[in-house]
C-alpha cells in the first residue's frame, strides 16, 4: 500500500501536467550567486574594477561547470542569477556590473515596505533616506519584498532575514567585507558566517586588499563552528581562480553516481530511466491499445482489492487552489508541475507493480486449483454408466484428456506468471516506483516550504546522495526565490494553505491508511484462517469416515476423495498466497507506521496552535519540521524497497 504519494496530492491541488511539459527547460542548470557587502564605499571606480574581476572569474568557473558530462543531465540553457539586497554601496555596484556583463537576471531582496504604498526600502522607512527607497518593478518581477514591520520583525532582524534568504537560495556567496566584526545580526560578516555554516563557498573581497580570496566551507569546519572560523578567515582563505571555484561548486550540481561511459551505477541508471521511460506516455498502436486496456483493467486490480478488503472509500483531500498571487508565480508553477508529473508517475507505477504481485498470487492459486481439479472431475466423468466411460478404454481416454486439459491450462497459467515476473523484474518497476514516489514526496514538501521561503536543507547542505534529491534541488534552483511582497495577511493566507496541504492532508492520509491497512490485514487473516479451518475440518471428516468404514460399511465415492485432494492442494495455496501478499505489502506494519505518523503530524498541528497569530519564524520552523518528517518517512520507506520486489511464487 503506502504509495499514492501520501496521496492527497499527486496533484498537489490539481496541476496541469501538460503545462509542465510545455516548459522548454524542465530542468535547466541554474546557479545563483549571492552578494553581500558594505553600504559605504570610498572608491567606487576601484570597487567596480574588483567586482568586474570577480564576476569574470565566476563566469569562467560556470563555463567549466557546464561542460559535459554534467550538462547532459540537465535540460534547457544554463544560466546565472544574482541575488542581492540592493542596498546603496556594494550591492548596487555588483548589480550594475552584473547587468553590464549580461550575466543573467538580478533578483533583489528588500527588508522593508513603505507603510503607505508599494515602494520598497533597504533600510527603515522612518529614516527617510531617499537612497534607500526603491520603487520595485511589477509585482511578479524578479524581486522579493519582506514587510518586516508588518510581520513583526525588528529592524536588525529584518536585515538578518535578507541575509537568510540570500544564503538559502545561493550556491556561492560573494562578500565585500573589511574583516571587522559587525555591530550585530544582519551585517555582511553575519551573512558570510551563515553561508559558511550552511556549507557554501565564500568569495571574499576586502576593500583594502587587491587579492580576491576563496574560502572553502569544508576548511572552515576545522573550527568548532562558523563564528570561530570567521575569526581566522585569513588563514582559511586561498587565492580565487576559476578552476578552484569550479572544483568547489561542481559537486553541488553534479548528479550522483559514476557517469562514465558504460557505467552501470544504480543512481545513474535510475536517473536516466526516469528521463527516458514514462509510464504515462501511451505508445503508438497497436501497443498503445494494449496499454490502455491494461490501464483500465489489470492495473486496477490492487485498487479493487483495497476497496473490497480494506473498505477504502474515495479519499477526500483538501484540494483548495493556492492563493492567487502564489499560483501566478513562475517558480511555484515549475515546482507544482514537477511534483504533479512525479506524482502521476508514482501512482501509475504503484498500481502496475502491486497489481502484478496480486495477479501472481491469484495465478498461483488458480494454477493449484487447475492442477488438482482432475482429481475431482475424472472420477465423476469416468464413473460406470457415464456417457464418457461406456467402456474401460473410453474411461481411460477420458481421464487422460481431462488431465491433459488441466495440464495445458496450468502450463498457460505458469507461463503467464513467468511473463509477468520477468517483465516486472526487467523493468525494475519496484525501483522506479520507489524513486518516483520519493521524488514526488520531496517535491510535494518543497511546494509547501517554498512559498514560506524555507526548505528542509536550510541548515546545512551537502552534495546530493541520491538522484532524486539532486533533481529536487535543481528544480528549486530553477524556481528561485518567491517573488513579490510578503506581507502579514499574505503570509497568513499562504501559511493556512500550506498547513492544509502539508499537515492536514497528511493527518487525513495516514488516518485512512491506518484504518484501511488494519482492515486488509484482518481480512487476510480471516481468509487464511478460514481456508485452514476448511482444510482441517475436511481432513478430519474424511479420516473419520475411513476409520468408521468397518462399522458403517459405507465407502466414500471417488468424488469425495477427489474433493479432499482438491481442498488439500488449494487451501495451502490460499494460505501461501495470503502470506506472500502480506509479506510484500506489510499491512500490519503500515497500520502501525501510519498511526505513528498521524500522531506526529497532529503534534505539529498542535505546535502551530501555540504560535497564535501566525508568527513568521514559528510557522516556518513547524512547516519545515513537517516537511522533514515527510522526507524522513520516504527515506525509511525506500529502505524496505527489496520487500516490494515481485515474488513469483
Amino acid at each position: 500500500m503506502q504509495d499514492d504519494l501520501n496521496s492527497a496530492p499527486a496533484d498537489l491541488a490539481a496541476v496541469d501536467v501538460e503545462a509542465a511539459a510545455a516548459l522548454e527547460d524542465r530542468l535547466p542548470l541554474v546557479a545563483t550567486i549571492g552578494f553581500t557587502g558594505h553600504r559605504a564605499i570610498e572608491d567606487i571606480a576601484a570597487a567596480e574594477r574588483k567586482v568586474e574581476q570577480v564576476l569574470a572569474i565566476v563566469g569562467a568557473a560556470f563555463d567549466l561547470i557546464i561542460e559535459a558530462p554534467l550538462a547532459d543531465a540537465y535540460d534547457g540553457a544554463p544560466r546565472l542569477r544574482l541575488l542581492i539586497g540592493d542596498a546603496p554601496g556594494a550591492d548596487r555596484v555588483a548589480a550594475q556590473v552584473w547587468r553590464e556583463q549580461g550575466l543573467g537576471e538580478v533578483h533583489a531582496i528588500y527588508p522593508f515596505k513603505d507603510p503607505g504604498g508599494e515602494a520598497a526600502f533597504t533600510d527603515r522607512p522612518d529614516r527617510d533616506d531617499p537612497e534607500t527607497r526603491v520603487q520595485p518593478p511589477p509585482e511578479f518581477g524578479p524581486w522579493t519584498g519582506i514587510d518586516s514591520e508588518g510581520l513583526g520583525l525588528p529592524s536588525d532582524r529584518a536585515h538578518a532575514e535578507v541575509g537568510r534568504w540570500i544564503v538559502r537560495h545561493s550556491d556561492v556567496l560573494i562578500g565585500w567585507w573589511n574583516g571587522k566584526p559587525g555591530q550585530g545580526v544582519g551585517g555582511t560578516n553575519d551573512t558570510m558566517e551563515r553561508a559558511l555554516e550552511r556549507g557554501l563557498p565564500v568569495i571574499w573581497l576586502h576593500p583594502d586588499k587587491a587579492a580576491i580570496r576563496l574560502i572553502d566551507p569544508h576548511a572552515s569546519r576545522r573550527h568548532a563552528d562558523a563564528s570561530e572560523a570567521m575569526l581566522g578567515l585569513d588563514e582559511l582563505a586561498r587565492p580565487l581562480t576559476s578552476e578552484a571555484l569550479a572544483e568547489l561548486l561542481r559537486p553541488a550540481f553534479t548528479a550522483p553516481g559514476d557517469a562514465r561511459p558504460n557505467s552501470r551505477d544504480p543512481e545513474v541508471v535510475a536517473r536516466r530511466d526516469y528521463a527516458s521511460i514514462d509510464p504515462l506516455r501511451i505508445r503508438p498502436p497497436p501497443a498503445g491499445w494494449v496499454q490502455r486496456l491494461f490501464n483500465r483493467t489489470l492495473w486496477r486490480s490492487f485498487r479493487l482489492f483495497e476497496t473490497v478488503a480494506g473498505g477504502a472509500a474515495p479519499a477526500k483531500w483538501n484540494n483548495d487552489p493556492p492563493p492567487e498571487g502564489l499560483a501566478l508565480q513562475p517558480g511555484f508553477a515549475r515546482l507544482r508541475a514537477a511534483s504533479a508529473e512525479a506524482g502521476a508517475r508514482a501512482n501509475a507505477l504503484s498500481s502496475i507493480h502491486r497489481s502484478e504481485q496480486l495477479l501472481l498470487v491469484v495465478i498461483a492459486i488458480l494454477a493449484v486449483l487447475t492442477g488438482a481439479l482432475p482429481s475431482l472431475l475424472a472420477p465423476a466423468l469416468t464413473a460406470p454408466g457415464s456417457k464418457l466411460a461406456a467402456t474401460p478404454a473410453d474411461a481411460a481416454e477420458t481421464s487422460v484428456v481431462i488431465h491433459a486439459i488441466a495440464a495445458a491450462a496450468e502450463f498457460c497459467l505458469g507461463l503467464l506468471a513467468v511473463v509477468i515476473a520477468f517483465t516486472a523484474r526487467r523493468a525494475h518497476r519496484h525501483r522506479r516506483w520507489s524513486d518516483a514516489r520519493r521524488l514526488a514526496e520531496r517535491l510535494r514538501g518543497a511546494c509547501a516550504t517554498w512559498p514560506l521561503g524555507i526548505d528542509v536543507a536550510d541548515v546545512h547542505v551537502e552534495a546530493a546522495q541520491t538522484w532524486t534529491e539532486w533533481r529536487v534541488r535543481a528544480v528549486l534552483r530553477a524556481s528561485g526565490p518567491r517573488r513579490g511582497w510578503i506581507t502579514k495577511p499574505r503570509f497568513e493566507q499562504t501559511a493556512a494553505w500550506v498547513i492544509a496541504q502539508l499537515i492536514d492532508s497528511q493527518i487525513a492520509y495516514h488516518d485512512r491508511q491506518h484504518r484501511m491497512a488494519e482492515r486488509i490485514e484482518r481480512t487476510i487473516r480471516h481468509i487464511e484462517g478460514g481456508s485452514f479451518f476448511v482444510l482441517m475440518t475436511t481432513l478430519a471428516a474424511y479420516v473419520g469416515v475411513v476409520l468408521a468404514q468397518p462399522w458403517t460399511g459405507w465407502t466414500p465415492p471417488p468424488t469425495v476423495s477427489g474433493l479432499v485432494t482438491l481442498l488439500s492442494a488449494v487451501s495451502p495455496a490460499i494460505g501461501a498466497g495470503c502470506l506472500a501478499l502480506d509479506a510484500t505489502n506489510s499491512f500490519g506494519e503500515i497500520a502501525l507506521h501510519s498511526a505513528r505518523l498521524k500522531a506526529e503530524f497532529e503534534r505539529r498541528k498542535a505546535e502551530l496552535g501555540l504560535g497564535a497569530g501566525a508568527d513568521y519564524h514559528h510557522v516556518q520552523f513547524v512547516v519545515r519540521s513537517a516537511a522533514q518528517l515527510l522526507r524522513d518517512e520516504n527515506d525509511a520507506w525506500r529502505d524496505s524497497l527489496l520487500r516490494r520486489r515481485i515474488v513469483r511464487g
